[in-house]
């Protein structure tokens, strides 16, 4: 249903914001311009509180609405940028192969093929982007910014269809309620048309048990009061007062008030309202119908596009643009549900990559790298995978360290052996200077004291040699000194070696006895003396016998 514009019905608004607010209804919507500037979200909150939308400018209807608007407020003629309700939430990036570029209406409605950019939004994955309409071109151009940015915001109240005000048949006063304003509205010369839900208060001025209460509702595709009137009526109802009540015609008969409509309308269900004649009341359409200057079209809701015979409505399958994004789309009739992959989660109506990695997903001792709609787990050094864990490696059956190898937890540990100590590559073994020179000293010690033994033999002897000979001179001394010196250092090499030659001489003569006497085998027979006693045996015999004197 097409209806007037109401201005005054958002005019009574003034007690918050008259003075600051354009308005326009159609037959389903109404649109209010605020003319504060206000950041994106701060718009589409003051919207949402009276239970409105920021403006969506989904086909040219929307467009022609959103032009009217502007034009009463004078906006057309200035330089403004008015929010709608286009955004691109952060985490999405924007994608020049689509119409919206990635941008979606948050109003939560299927996205539209109808785009109108002035140029193409800017290139980002990470920041929040807000789409406004410019005023200074008639077509009122797309164009995308920062959602901090200020401007003006239009915001739209959809609603099925309106109501005609009611009808007083005597002295009263009706108020009305704005279903999305919720402020209480008294009719004017100028409002002519309520939408649909609008609360209706009657109060009578002579008659306060007529008082009663009415809501605008729809009725047989009509959209009528549910209490249609007239009110505040005296006993004596008549044409004459008050019109009877009627809309239009009102006919006075033997049976009482009588309504009627002029040319071109008919009466509603309520036996009061007219409504004017509706080609469309019999079309064969299966949704919606338009009246045209060639008549009438058949149109269809959101989510279906018309049929060849442009009388049925056919499913718009949504899931053929990738509108999920590459997740899984279900189409529905009329509409498409959006199913995250796994790996990522719905956040508003937005799927977001899951990061795995914040909820511990790999096992202990892993590194975990989280990626786009999955993540990985890699052992870190000295671990690898085994049924998916983590476990130690043996590095020391691979002998890596020189000489000592100890396993620990992710790594190893070389060690050496006596004498040595580790090389700076932590491998190596190399020779520990610091027990090489003790035990060398030790040595040196140990010749000293010897040398030493063998000065403390030979001194004596030197004094008394020297107590017979009497005192030389210098030059003999210090040869004889010389000889001693010498002789000190000859005669324990040379005692060395005589020690080592008897002992050698000793192992050599003890061996060669013991391998003779293993040499001879013994039998199994033995001496046993026969009585016989050779000759010369006898005779060796008395000579050694003693003899008898």
């Amino acid at each position: 249903m097409l209806c007037a514009v109401i201005a005054v019905l958002f005019a009574l608004l003034a007690a918050e914001r008259a003075a600051n607010a354009t308005n326009k209804c159609t037959g389903n919507a109404c649109f209010i311009l605020h003319a504060e500037k206000e950041m994106f979200e701060t718009a589409k909150e003051n919207c949402n509180k009276n239970g409105g939308l920021l403006i969506t400018v989904r086909n040219e209807t929307d467009l022609d609405a959103v032009k009217s608007v502007l034009k009463l407020a004078g906006k057309l003629s200035v330089r403004e940028k008015v929010w709608i309700g286009l955004k691109l939430s952060k985490g999405s990036c924007v994608l020049s192969d689509q119409g919206l570029y990635g941008f979606s209406w948050i109003s939560g409605n299927p996205d539209s093929s109808y785009t109108n950019w002035g140029k193409e939004p800017t290139s980002t994955c990470t920041e929040e982007r807000c789409v406004s309409i410019s005023t200074s071109t008639e077509e009122l151009k797309w164009i995308d910014g920062s959602c901090k940015e200020r401007a003006l915001y239009m915001c739209v109240y959809n609603f099925r269809g309106m109501c005609k005000p009611l009808v007083l048949a005597g002295p009263g006063e009706v108020s009305y309620t704005h279903p999305f304003l919720n402020v209480p509205l008294k009719p004017d010369g100028d409002l002519t048309m309520l939408p649909h839900a609008t609360y209706a208060e009657i109060n009578c001025t002579y008659y306060s048990d007529l008082n009663t209460q009415a809501v605008c509702t729809e009725s047989s595709k009509q959209f009528v009061w549910e209490k249609p009137g007239p009110f505040c009526a005296s006993d004596q109802r008549s044409c004459e007062n008050g019109n009877g009540g009627c809309d239009q015609l009102c006919f006075n008969d033997h049976t009482g008030v009588r309504c009627g409509c002029k040319e071109n309308h008919y009466l509603g269900d309520d036996k009061v309202t007219c409504f004017r004649e509706d080609a469309c009341r019999n079309s064969l359409c299966e949704h919606n119908c338009a009246l045209k200057p060639t008549g009438i079209a058949c149109t269809c809701k959101d989510g279906f596009e018309l049929s060849e015979n442009n009388v049925s409505c056919q499913d718009v399958d949504e899931c053929t643009r990738d509108i999920c994004k590459g997740h899984i789309c279900h189409n529905k009739p009329g509409y498409y549900e959006c199913e995250c992959k796994s790996g990522f989660k719905d956040v508003d109506g937005v799927c977001e990559d899951i990061d795995e990695c914040a909820e511990s997903a790999c096992p202990h001792h892993a590194t975990c790298l989280n990626s786009e709609g999955s993540f990985s787990c890699d052992c870190s050094p000295g671990y690898r995978n085994y049924k998916e864990q983590c476990v130690d490696i043996d590095e020391c059956l691979n002998r890596p360290c020189e000489d000592i190898c100890r396993n620990t937890d992710g790594s190893y540990a070389c060690s050496c052996g006596p004498d040595f100590r580790l090389a700076e590559n932590g491998i190596s073994c190399v020779p520990d200077e610091k027990r090489t020179t003790t035990s060398h000293d030790f040595e040196i010690i140990l010749t000293n004291e010897l040398d030493q033994q063998i000065i403390t033999t030979i001194e004596p002897r030197l004094s008394t040699e020297t107590s017979h000979q009497g005192v030389r001179k210098d030059g003999p001394i210090l040869g004889s000194w010389v000889l001693v010196y010498a002789l000190s250092a000859v005669i324990p090499l040379l005692l060395l070696i005589t020690l080592t030659a008897v002992i050698a001489v000793h192992r050599w003569n003890r061996s060669r006895k013991v391998a003779k006497k293993q040499s001879v085998i013994p039998d199994s027979y033995c001496w046993v003396s026969s009585g016989y006693t050779p000759p010369l045996e006898t005779q060796r015999n008395r000579m050694a016998a003693p003899r008898l004197l």
